[in-house]
């Protein structure tokens, strides 16, 4: 199995850019969006489970490892989407 390192997130523009760029995608696809939270917690463990499986594919398929990336870059978005409801809240609950 294939041991990875944690890299800090010393390239934080880069990575933030592709998790804006993620926003801009899901915001044209489905416009802006309100749900409880437990709507937005099955949203996030849906991409949570497409994450497992591109890591599984890679490890033990000759999956491609740029589809784990990619899932992980939607895991984030809408994890930070999520918190920033709640820090700033905008959120549709009370």
């Amino acid at each position: 199995m294939n041991q990875y390192t944690d890299l800090g997130l010393r390239d934080e523009e880069w990575i933030m850019q592709k998790v804006r760029d993620e926003s801009d995608f899901q915001i044209a696809k489905w416009g802006i969006q309100t749900h409880s939270a437990f709507e937005w917690l099955t949203y996030i463990t849906e991409e949570l489970g497409e994450l497992a499986n591109a890591i599984s594919e890679y490890e033990y398929r000759d999956g491609n490892k740029r589809a784990v990336a990619l899932e992980a870059i939607q895991v984030a978005t809408l994890a930070l989407k999520i918190a920033e409801m709640y820090e700033k809240g905008e959120y549709g609950g009370s």
